[in-house]
């Protein structure tokens, strides 16, 4: 049954403001204009080659199923090239990778190597040097005894000469050990005398020896700091490396995300277009169909 107040914009063709009644009539008028055209050339009256495609809703349907087909074999293509350009960076983020551990792992046994040396370097200059200071001080030891050897055949004669000089200093000790309660002889005084004096050298012996421990302490926190500046270094030199390739790889993936999104919208517009143009083909043969008193046979993609 048949509205009684049709709707006053068809939104396909023709005039928006008519009906459909009298937007299909236009159409058909459009379409065939005038019976004949004519060309006034050599006095000739020519009519129109209606074998010959003319402009309309088929064609345009035609040539877009014609771009829609170019455009999704342009689409595959471009999916398969980003397909095989994903597959191909990542196998060379993998292989980058391995390089990556392949050379950290260098690294750390270079790295190990050449504390090994440094270390036994350190170890053979200080054995070096140790043994150039005890050959210096066995010559100068010699010296010594020898100068000693001298000193003592003087100290003989001086020795004798300071026995009677100090014959009188002899009478004094004794005098103090039978005074004193803490020695019993002599030697004991001697005794006690020459362990103050060995003592005082033992303190002056270790004070050098701890100085040279202190010493040689500041020397190994001095190489522990080199080494660890040196591992500082390396790292940092790897993780500005791993940036860079990472800023690399994020620009690289923003402009295929950008391309994608640029061919996903043209394809949701053709889309959109062509589902337009297919329900304005429908529309048109519905209608002609009814008003020749038929019912709709052909599907609505059947556009030829």
């Amino acid at each position: 049954m048949p509205r009684r107040k049709p709707i006053t914009k068809l939104g396909i063709f023709g005039k928006y403001d008519l009906n459909p009644e009298q937007a299909v009539a236009n159409y058909f008028e459009s379409k065939l204009n005038n019976q004949y055209y004519v060309y006034v050339f050599d006095d000739l009256l020519n009519v129109p080659g209606w074998d010959v495609a003319r402009n309309g809703f088929e064609l345009k349907g035609i040539h877009n199923d014609r771009d829609y087909m170019e455009i999704t074999k342009e689409q595959h293509r471009m999916r398969e090239q980003a397909q095989r350009q994903a597959t191909v960076n990542r196998k060379r983020l993998e292989q980058t990778t391995d390089l990556l551990q392949r050379m950290r792992a260098e690294f750390v046994e270079l790295n190990d190597f050449l504390k090994d040396c440094e270390m036994k370097e350190q170890n053979a200059l200080d054995t070096v040097k140790r043994e150039k200071e005890k050959h210096e001080q066995y010559g100068q030891k010699i010296a010594q005894l020898e100068a000693d050897l001298e000193k003592l055949d003087d100290f003989v004669v001086k020795y004798e000469q300071t026995i009677n000089t100090f014959e009188p200093f002899e009478k004094v000790m004794e005098q103090t050990i039978a005074e004193s309660k803490s020695y019993d002889n002599m030697q004991e005084l001697i005794q006690r005398c020459d362990s103050l004096l060995l003592a005082q050298v033992e303190i002056s012996a270790v004070e050098q020896q701890k100085i040279q421990e202190i010493e040689e302490i500041r020397q190994n926190l001095f190489k522990a700091t080199k080494t660890a500046l040196h591992i500082i270094t390396g790292l940092n030199n790897d993780l500005s490396e791993l940036l860079t390739q990472y800023v690399a790889a994020k620009e690289e993936g923003l402009r295929w995300e950008k391309s994608v999104t640029v061919v996903k919208s043209y394809m949701v517009e053709n889309e959109s277009s062509m589902n337009c143009l297919l329900d304005a083909i429908n529309h048109v043969y519905i209608l002609l169909r009814k008003r020749r008193g038929s019912a709709p046979v052909a599907p609505r993609g059947d556009v030829e």
